[in-house]
């Protein structure tokens, strides 16, 4: 949904990507008090984070790598094709699931 916001309000390339990123860990920093109050916050988890962190570290600085340098039609090109799969795949499994 917030990209489907957001892609429609002209923002630059880079205003959108760091937009949509400060957001989601927003959003995801949140989800980190109902996720401790459910014990779901175990060392293994932890373990695990620590593990995917870095390649989380290299994605965001390939990311912002390709952000520079991708031209700015191409970019909301890709985003707005990638968001048109996401949904015709969630519509899918939706429909999937009611067969």
């Amino acid at each position: 949904p917030y990209q489907i916001y957001a892609l429609p309000l002209g923002m630059p390339k880079a205003v959108f990507a760091g937009t949509a990123t400060i957001t989601f860990a927003i959003i995801n920093a949140v989800k980190l008090i109902p996720y401790y109050a459910l014990g779901q916050l175990g060392l293994e988890n932890l373990e695990m984070a620590a593990v995917l962190s870095v390649p989380a570290v290299i994605a965001v600085f390939v990311g912002v790598a390709l952000v520079k340098v991708m031209p700015e039609k191409l970019f909301f090109r890709l985003v707005t094709w990638a968001l048109l799969l996401i949904s015709v795949k969630l519509i899918w499994d939706g429909a999937r699931s009611l067969i």
